[in-house]
C-alpha cells in the first residue's frame, strides 16, 4: 500500500513539474480584447466609407445605399480599419425611452457584420448629429445618452475589433460640455462594454489641438482622434498648389505634436479624415496624400483617408477601381522613394528621384495613362536616381511612379506625378 501511494505521489509530481516547465507563448487573439496599444499596429492604415450612412436617410446625398462588396474590396486593397460614420438622430425618437428605429438599427448591425465577417476592425460613430450640436439641452443629451446605449447593448458581444468613437467633431459646444459628453457616454458604454476599445475627441472640429485639450478618462481602453484637411484652401477648395519644403514641414511638426501627446498620455491616437479635393493640382495632391501618409507611419499614427464617393473619391465604388491615391496610401512609407520629378527634353520624359534607403534590391519604375492602369516600363539598380523613357508619344499625358524593392519583399511607391507632353 506504500509503495502505491508513493508511486502515486511521483507521478503527479511529474505531471504537475511538465506542466509548469513548458509554458507555451502565443501570440495576442485578435478576438480578445486587446489593449489600445496591441490594437495600433493593426489599424494603421484606414479608410471612411463617406456620405453612405450619414445623410438624413442612406444614399440620401452623393452615393448610393453601402454594398457588401465593398468590405471585399476594402480588404483585397490592404485597408485594415474602415471607419463607418453613422447619423442616428432622424431614426430615433424623440420623446422617452427615445428608441432607434429598429429597421436602422439592424440595417447597422448588417453593415458590422459584413466587416467584421472579413475580419477588419472598424468604427462607428455618432456622425453628423447637428439636433444635439445646435441644441445641447438636457433633453437632447439624455436622447443622445439613450443612443448609445441602445448602441452599447446591441454591438456587447460583437469582435472586439468593432470600436465606438463617441461623436464626430462636436462643432458648436464648448470644450467643457464635450469632456462632460465624454465621460458620461464611456460610462454608460463601460456598462455593457467593460472593455471594448471607445475613441473620444475634443470639441470643434477635432483639430488637433481639440484633441489635445481635452480632459482623459480614466480608462485603459481608449483611443483619441483628430482630423486636418490642412491647409483648408488647398485640400478643402482646390486653390494653388502645395507640396514645397515648408508645406511638408508643416504637416510633418502636426503628426509630431499627436505623437508626443500620445506618448505623454500613453493613448494611441488615430488622423479618421483627412484628403485632398479631385479639383486640387494633380500633383499637389498626390504629394499631399503622400506626405500625410508618411508622417502618420512615422509617428506610429493609424489613419483613414475620408473618401466620400464625392469630391474627396478615393475607391471607385459602382465600378470597384482604385485610381491611384489607394496606392498612396497603402505603400506609402517615410523611406520610400521621395521628390520625384518628371521633365520633358524634346520627346523624351526624364525622372529624378530620391532614395530614401539603401536596403533595397532594385527600382522599377511604371508608367499609366489617363485610366491610371499603371505598368512596368523599367527595371533598375538600387541606387540609379534618374531615368529617361524614350518610348512615349508626344501630344500625350502620362503618370510615372518608382517603387523600391524592398530585401523583405516589401514594395515602397512613390507618390505619381503627370505629365503633359507638348509636341516639339
Amino acid at each position: 500500500m506504500e509503495k502505491i501511494i508513493v508511486i502515486l505521489i511521483i507521478s503527479l509530481m511529474v505531471v504537475s513539474g511538465c506542466g509548469e516547465k513548458s509554458p507555451t507563448k502565443s501570440e495576442p487573439d485578435p478576438e480578445s480584447f486587446l489593449t489600445p496599444q496591441q490594437v495600433l499596429p493593426n489599424i494603421m492604415r484606414g479608410i471612411n466609407i463617406g456620405n453612405t450612412l450619414e445623410p438624413p436617410d442612406e444614399a440620401g446625398w452623393n452615393a448610393g445605399p453601402l454594398q457588401e462588396y465593398y468590405f471585399d474590396d476594402y480588404k483585397e486593397a490592404g485597408f485594415t480599419c474602415i471607419r463607418i460614420p453613422v447619423r442616428w438622430g432622424p431614426h430615433t425618437a424623440e420623446s422617452s425611452p427615445f428608441e432607434v428605429g429598429s429597421a436602422w438599427m439592424a440595417r447597422i448591425e448588417q453593415v458590422v457584420d459584413w466587416g467584421l465577417e472579413r475580419g477588419l476592425y472598424l468604427i462607428i460613430n455618432g456622425h453628423h448629429e447637428e439636433w444635439l450640436k445646435n441644441d445641447f439641452s438636457q433633453e437632447n443629451q439624455t436622447r443622445y445618452d439613450s443612443i448609445w446605449s441602445q448602441i452599447a447593448v446591441r454591438f456587447k458581444d460583437k469582435s472586439p475589433r468593432l470600436m465606438f468613437e463617441m461623436i464626430n467633431e462636436p462643432q458648436g459646444l464648448t470644450i467643457e460640455q464635450v469632456d462632460a459628453l465624454n465621460s458620461r457616454l464611456l460610462s454608460i458604454i463601460r456598462k455593457s462594454n467593460p472593455r471594448r476599445i471607445v475613441i473620444l475627441s475634443g470639441n470643434g472640429w477635432s483639430a488637433l489641438e481639440d484633441m489635445m485639450n481635452a480632459a482623459i478618462p480614466d480608462d485603459d481602453y481608449l483611443m483619441a482622434y483628430w482630423h486636418a484637411y490642412n491647409p483648408w484652401s488647398f485640400a478643402g477648395e482646390g486653390n494653388g498648389t502645395w507640396g514645397n519644403e515648408n508645406d511638408r514641414h508643416a504637416i510633418y511638426e502636426m503628426f509630431a505634436l499627436a505623437a508626443a501627446w500620445s506618448q505623454s498620455h500613453n493613448i494611441p491616437v488615430m488622423i479618421s479624415e483627412f484628403g485632398a479635393i479631385h479639383a486640387c493640382d494633380y500633383n499637389s495632391r498626390m504629394i499631399h496624400y503622400y506626405t500625410y501618409v508618411e508622417a502618420a507611419i512615422d509617428n506610429n499614427v493609424a489613419f483613414m483617408a475620408w473618401d466620400d464617393d464625392g469630391g474627396f473619391k478615393i475607391y471607385e465604388r459602382e465600378d470597384r477601381l482604385w485610381p491611384e491615391v489607394k496606392d498612396i496610401l497603402i505603400h506609402g512609407y517615410p523611406d520610400g522613394p521621395d521628390k520625384l520629378m518628371v521633365q520633358q527634353n524634346f520627346s523624351d520624359a526624364v525622372l529624378h528621384w530620391q532614395n530614401r534607403t539603401s536596403q533595397n534590391s532594385g527600382i522599377v519604375i511604371e508608367r499609366a495613362n489617363d485610366n491610371f492602369r499603371f505598368s512596368e516600363v523599367a527595371q533598375l539598380s538600387a541606387d540609379i536616381v534618374q531615368y529617361t523613357d524614350t518610348t512615349i508619344v508626344s501630344d500625350s499625358t502620362y503618370y510615372y511612379r518608382v517603387i523600391s524593392k524592398m530585401d523583405d519583399g516589401t514594395d515602397k511607391y512613390s507618390y505619381p506625378v503627370r505629365i503633359s507632353l507638348v509636341k516639339k
